[in-house]
């Protein structure tokens, strides 16, 4: 249930789930030779205070500024002054290194202990598959324990809201990956899902709605997962898509999180690419929240996506001028539109 800020996929799981999930930990199938593995905290980003630099640049200006001021007032000497503002800048640069330098010290140590989370992750569900390989009454009492969570679970979610009936993509064009991305959800969660291309949710107060990619429920515990895939712009007009810096899709996430659904995206690229991947992040976020491992179980032996940097307008710009979508489509059976 963990992201790396700034990257797809994009995971968001609404707080009422997180809580659940503290306070209700998947059970762990016990063995007397082997130590009880808890899954582990995932790290806090690290909180990086620019406003830092622009304090800097302003106490450079002021500097100069008073420099400036008292040669006008006092008459100071060309050296006088030249030397003051030397030391002005070379204050200010100082300062500038000192700050990237404590900056890129966070950065490493949060790079180390994402690091060390991904490989205790690795190891927990290693654990957790391993032990779901035990038969007889360890099985049972597991799958007891697992049903009754289900049924918590399913308490907790019994008031998501769920798009009117029968409703699709409606009039909303699919987008070029949609529908083989949809042959690979078919492939790995038919069965014990109910899942669907589109679905309409109205905007309270507009006459709009939100139109969703996929819908996918897991049918034990009502876990409803809204599933989107971003490209960085339109095939057909080269207007910029799910731009990091606009808040558009920032608020589309957060009615979701609000009717309590999870809500996963992925770079169009990242899809296209690595379908099977995809499905392994969805297979593992079902997992890490229900404890449903059956997904899982199937991708075991996929390799983990491939992280993909979001874009911001001026580089989703770039990219339309640069034809970038057309690199992945056209070698993957795609054709742009």
């Amino acid at each position: 249930m963990s992201q790396i800020r700034g990257f797809y996929p994009v995971i968001l799981i609404p707080d009422s789930i997180r809580q659940f999930c503290a306070d209700n930990p998947i059970p762990v199938l016990e063995e007397s030779a082997t130590p009880t593995i808890k899954l582990p905290l995932t790290p806090r980003p690290p909180v990086l205070t620019n406003f830092r630099y622009s304090l800097v640049i302003q106490l450079w200006i002021a500097s100069v500024a008073v420099v400036m001021l008292v040669n006008w007032l006092f008459g100071m000497s060309l050296m006088a002054f030249g030397s003051s503002l030397v030391c002005a800048s070379v204050s200010a640069v100082a300062a500038f290194s000192y700050l990237r330098f404590v900056d890129f010290q966070v950065r490493d140590r949060y790079k180390q202990r994402l690091a060390e989370y991904q490989q205790q992750l690795v190891k927990y569900e290693s654990y957790q598959w391993r032990h779901l390989q035990l038969k007889g009454k360890e099985i049972e009492q597991y799958n007891s324990l697992l049903q009754e969570r289900y049924k918590r679970l399913l308490r907790l979610l019994k008031k998501i809201v769920q798009p009117p009936a029968g409703q699709g993509k409606g009039g909303v064009q699919q987008g070029v990956s949609e529908k083989q991305f949809f042959v690979y959800l078919c492939r790995y969660f038919s069965g014990f899902y109910d899942f669907c291309m589109g679905g309409e949710f109205p905007i309270p107060g507009t006459s709009l709605c939100y139109t969703a990619d996929f819908i996918l429920v897991h049918q034990l515990t009502g876990l409803a997962i809204d599933i989107e895939i971003d490209e960085p712009y339109d095939g057909r007009t080269g207007k910029p898509h799910h731009c990091v810096d606009r808040g558009k899709d920032s608020r589309r996430n957060q009615f979701f999180l609000e009717k309590n659904w999870v809500v996963i995206r992925f770079s169009e690229l990242q899809v296209v690419k690595y379908p099977d991947a995809c499905c392994k992040v969805i297979a593992r976020v079902i997992f890490q929240i229900t404890g449903d491992y059956r997904g899982l179980v199937q991708l075991g032996n996929v390799a983990d996506l491939l992280l993909h940097k979001q874009w911001t307008v001026k580089e989703a710009v770039y990219m339309s001028r640069s034809k970038f979508r057309n690199l992945y489509l056209s070698n993957n059976f795609y054709k742009s539109t």
